[in-house]
């Protein structure tokens, strides 16, 4: 089985890159994007599936809720996680991580969402 690949969209480089480097060292491929529209044309692109979107909820462009919506239309399959330091109430149905998060937290939400438990 292929490594699973995840799908990081996060406005801020440094968050962004903080945890793609968390995921590739977990052992998963991954794929970023800066905001939602990017998000779309990264999965757009990309050939074969897409197991997770870890995405912020607020961003410019397209929001992650919205970006959810959207991707899920033509990805039905893939998992989703929501991360944010400033939204106080998280989203009905979907996980979500609140920031800051340490490494092992992020990990083990991942690992459990993509097992389907």
């Amino acid at each position: 089985m292929e490594d699973p690949v995840i799908l990081v969209v996060e406005d801020e480089a440094g968050v962004r890159d903080l945890v793609r480097s968390i995921l590739e060292t977990a052992g998963y491929a991954v794929l970023t994007a800066a905001d939602g529209e990017q998000a779309l044309q990264v999965s757009r692109k990309f050939p074969t599936t897409i197991h997770l979107l870890v995405s912020d909820v607020l961003m410019p462009k397209l929001g992650g809720m919205e970006l959810c919506e959207q991707i899920l239309r033509e990805r039905p399959a893939m998992k989703v996680l929501l991360m944010s330091g400033t939204v106080e109430q998280p989203p009905e149905g979907v996980e979500f991580l609140r920031k800051p998060f340490q490494a092992e937290i992020l990990t083990q939400l991942v690992r459990r969402l993509l097992s389907g438990r």
